[in-house]
């Protein structure tokens, strides 16, 4: 058997990355469609976009790459050297290939490519539980790993074996630099002229850099045909919240608060057939007919549903560690707490946003070892036997975050109220087009035993005459797509499947009642504050309304993301990126969810719904200085 040479030659090394570029080459090439090869100019555009960002992800390994081969090759050539080379170029490689077919899998499900939120997800304690993956989605993923990091091994043995071509790398540089150069060009000028093929093309591409140059286009006498709207810029500030100290007048007879919030949990689950439990409850409360999360992540809808601000505050609460004024509140009234989670308090970090002042010990998070629908089953268990062993003559405050929901869609077997259900809900091996039905059974069986212990805590208050003394609010923290727009889960669009969420609200001494309108998790401080005693406006501490207000009404709601801001109408539905880099853009849905081709429309009719947004997302801050 032929020896592996002890150090590979610059040649050796050339012949590697350029097989490694071909097959990075084939792997962007899966990022785009058929319609990015519907022209010449467009089909043009990609081939060389494809080839030069296939070198720019590269990099990472060619420039360490080389510079180790350099440093390796002087003084005397040995096994370990080559070893070490092998090593760290098969690594680099390999793990760049790993990150792109995630990205490929994240963008094909979510229409986005690894972010600040991914990575957040990815780095926070309890972000990878959280996505609830099954074994054998946890087995699939791993064999992809594996199988890439061979791949790059054999093209490695391969290429160092021997020298098989005489590569002249400088060409090579020439003509990759040249590819990027016709793209960022062509880029440019499609900016200024609003070509829409390309700009959409460009948003396939991860950590694609957009290039415009107006001014030398219209110099030109190219105009563009509508104003790109880059979207939403907010300057650095500091917190300002609430604007004005409360003014507290605690009530005589404080009331009891249970604050249920269901993962994924969206609007049309509350139904007879499949919650009836909660369904029957409603009807005997106040319930929200057209109810919108401030978000379509689990981190933004907890946040705007406590803190009736847009999840955009998010940061700036989280990097002063200021939790909302409703817990403040509840604190100075010597609240005794029992909060629960079947995820965890660190992925979101609730820990340091909602719950920042919170007693650890009366935070109780089961996040491991049985599968959700039991830690949910055991978190109210001890929610009922806190109920029972309260200090009685102190109010109370529980708040329980279910996880069965959450995909991939966990129930016990007495709980199946829709078949077939898919028995082994693999995300990577799955087929989402063909599987939806089977899959999406799956939440519907969760919903309907997340509706079962809901129902327990509902009976365990009536059975010990409580109802009359406790607030209840069941809430889900953003929806759930199950493909009616082309998405499966949330966290990619704003259209009402991903954001809106049923809302059913008990408040003692209030008649039952339907709002049929638009409502907002905004809200929720804003209702809740006059009961706890608080007099100032909602306006000081809030960008929600009361919904027991006589003349409680809404135009819109609004939801955010990691680096969005949406505003949500019967009309249409805008998403406008804020603070953004790169090609994001304002994305508009008519009012049944689909995207609409007459933006300036869209655009002029919320036109003041806008301003009114932007002077919102500083509204609680003050510039810097």
């Amino acid at each position: 058997m032929t020896q592996l040479p002890e150090l590979p030659s610059r040649n050796s090394i050339n012949q590697f990355f350029l097989l490694t570029g071909l097959w990075v080459v084939l792997h962007v090439s899966a990022f785009t469609t058929d319609q990015a090869y519907s022209n010449l100019p467009v089909a043009l555009w990609t081939v060389a976009t494809t080839v030069s960002y296939a070198f720019l992800y590269l990099l990472p390994a060619l420039l360490p790459g080389y510079l180790l081969h350099r440093v390796l090759a002087r003084g005397e050539a040995t096994r370990a050297k080559a070893v070490t080379l092998a090593c760290v170029l098969i690594g680099l490689t390999g793990m760049i290939q790993v990150l792109l077919f995630a990205d490929r899998v994240i963008y094909g499900m979510y229409g986005f490519h690894i972010n600040g939120f991914v990575l957040d997800l990815v780095f926070t304690p309890g972000g990878i539980a959280s996505l609830g993956a099954s074994r054998s989605t946890e087995l699939t993923a791993t064999l992809v790993v594996i199988a890439l990091l061979a791949l790059q091994a054999v093209t490695y043995f391969w290429a160092t074996r021997r020298s098989r071509w005489h590569l002249r790398p400088g060409w090579v540089l020439l003509a990759i630099l040249g590819f990027a150069a016709g793209e960022r060009v062509a880029y440019g000028f499609s900016a200024a002229a609003n070509y829409q093929p390309i700009l959409f093309a460009s948003e396939r591409y991860p950590l694609y850099l957009p290039t415009t140059f107006r001014r030398l286009a219209s110099q030109l006498g190219i105009k563009a045909s509508v104003d790109p709207a880059d979207g939403l810029h907010i300057k650095s500030s500091v917190l300002n919240y609430p604007l004005l100290p409360l003014h507290v007048e605690p009530p005589a007879r404080p009331l009891n608060i249970v604050w249920l919030a269901v993962e994924s949990l969206r609007f049309d689950l509350l139904d007879r057939a499949i919650m009836p439990q909660l369904w029957d409850f409603s009807e005997q409360a106040l319930r929200l007919e057209n109810h919108y999360s401030g978000g379509n992540t689990t981190q933004m809808g907890i946040f705007s549903m406590f803190y009736g601000l847009y999840g955009n505050y998010w940061f700036p609460m989280q990097a002063a560690r200021r939790p909302p004024v409703v817990m403040d509140v509840l604190q100075q009234q010597n609240y005794q707490f029992s909060l629960h989670t079947s995820q965890s308090f660190t992925y979101p970090p609730f820990q340091e946003t909602v719950f920042a002042k919170m007693n650890p010990a009366d935070m109780h998070a089961l996040s491991e070892g049985a599968p959700p629908w039991q830690r949910d089953r055991q978190n109210i268990d001890d929610m009922l036997k806190f109920i029972d062993s309260r200090d009685q003559s102190r109010p109370f405050m529980t708040y329980m975050f279910f996880e069965g929901t959450h995909a991939n869609y966990n129930f016990p077997p007495e709980s199946v109220i829709a078949q077939p259900y898919l028995e082994d809900f693999n995300y990577l091996s799955a087929d989402f087009a063909k599987q939806m039905v089977p899959i999406k059974n799956r939440y519907l069986n969760a919903a309907h035993h997340v509706d079962h212990l809901i129902g327990r805590i509902i009976a365990h208050l009536r059975e010990k005459k409580l109802l009359d003394d406790t607030i209840i609010i069941v809430l889900g923290d953003h929806g759930e797509e199950f493909m009616e727009r082309n998405r499966w889960g949330h966290a990619a669009d704003f259209n009402r499947f991903q954001t809106s969420t049923p809302g059913v609200l008990w408040i003692p001494g209030q008649k039952p009642r339907v709002i049929s309108g638009i409502s907002s998790h905004l809200d929720i401080p804003a209702t809740l504050m006059p009961l706890l005693g608080v007099r100032n406006p909602a306006e000081d501490y809030s960008l929600g309304q009361d919904l027991l207000a006589a003349d409680f009404h809404r135009d819109y709601a609004v939801a955010a993301g990691w680096n969005t801001v949406a505003y949500l109408g019967d009309n249409f539905k805008v998403t406008f990126p804020v603070n953004a880099a790169g090609v994001a853009r304002i994305q508009v849905l008519d009012g049944d969810d689909w995207p609409v081709t007459d933006r300036e429309r869209a655009k002029s009719e919320i036109r003041s719904a806008t301003m009114e947004i932007m002077n919102n997302l500083t509204l609680f801050s003050r510039p810097k200085g």
